[in-house]
């Protein structure tokens, strides 16, 4: 069984679309987790028609944002497979059945394809170009949006840090080291990109102090480091001027707020 999580916020207007793009899987053992992160809209409506019993769907009573919502979908997965799906986004009919196969003649306990774009109608992901096995380094240096699928076993308890949304690649990279990946060079996904509420950057339009937070995090995580520093040592570099320049600002920022408090 494939188990495929889904939070949702907002998208009643998407999400029947989402649901349907499962439901019409020529894979059918699959179980679709769906989490009400506090939606305000019409959300209750669509879940209400999604009349099918392989549909498992969880509230949060307030909205927590999406890495919670992923969260608690992992803590419900019970296939060998677990993938996600915005909620706003289409699997493509054999999506999880090519994927399967895939799994199937190749013994990856990781695959990864691509997405098109709604938009443009071209790929999405750069950086994996050919059809093949993939190594972490590969996988950690592949850019843009990709899809996929992963054994459950090699999630384990990994969960996703809450206090850092939209930074999964602390728990992917770990993945990434264990797994036997391969890239099936094809768009199993349709990426709509043409909302409004797309997230297009982790750091855009973030407050400073917001920012400093989150690199001084992650320069808590140092297994985190260590498995980039070896895989994406370009990223690393990157990652590690900021967390340094957010241990600075920090102390800058204390001080300033010491001094408007005396």
């Amino acid at each position: 069984m494939i188990s495929i999580v889904m939070p949702t916020y907002d998208r009643a207007s998407t999400l029947g679309r989402a649901i349907d793009s499962v439901q019409r899987q020529t894979h059918a053992d699959w179980e679709l987790i769906i989490v009400d992160d506090g939606s305000t809209d019409e959300t209750q409506a669509v879940l209400e028609a999604a009349d099918d019993p392989r549909v498992r769907i969880v509230r949060h009573e307030a909205n927590r944002g999406v890495t919670a919502g992923l969260n608690t979908g992992l803590d419900l997965v019970r296939g060998d497979w677990f993938t996600f799906l915005g909620s706003d986004d289409e699997m493509t009919p054999d999506a999880l059945e090519a994927m399967l196969d895939c799994a199937r003649s190749t013994g990856a306990n990781a695959i990864t394809c691509n997405c098109v774009d709604s938009v443009t109608g071209k790929m999405s992901g750069v950086g994996l170009e050919s059809e093949g096995r993939v190594s972490a380094k590969a996988a950690s240096r592949a850019r843009g949006e990709y899809w996929g699928m992963t054994e459950t076993r090699l999630l384990g308890d990994l969960r996703f840090d809450e206090r850092l949304p939209g930074y999964e690649d602390a728990v992917w990279l770990r993945i990434h080291a264990a797994a036997r990946r391969y890239y099936l060079h094809r768009a199993l996904r349709i990426y709509h990109t043409e909302g409004s509420d797309r997230i297009t950057g982790k750091d855009r339009k973030k407050p400073l102090r917001e920012k400093v937070r989150i690199y001084r995090l992650l320069g808590e995580d140092r297994e985190y480091l260590r498995l980039m520093r070896l895989n994406d040592p370009r990223g690393y570099l990157e990652t590690i001027v900021r967390v340094w320049a957010a241990r600075m600002l920090h102390l800058v920022l204390a001080d300033a707020n010491a001094t408007e408090s005396a």
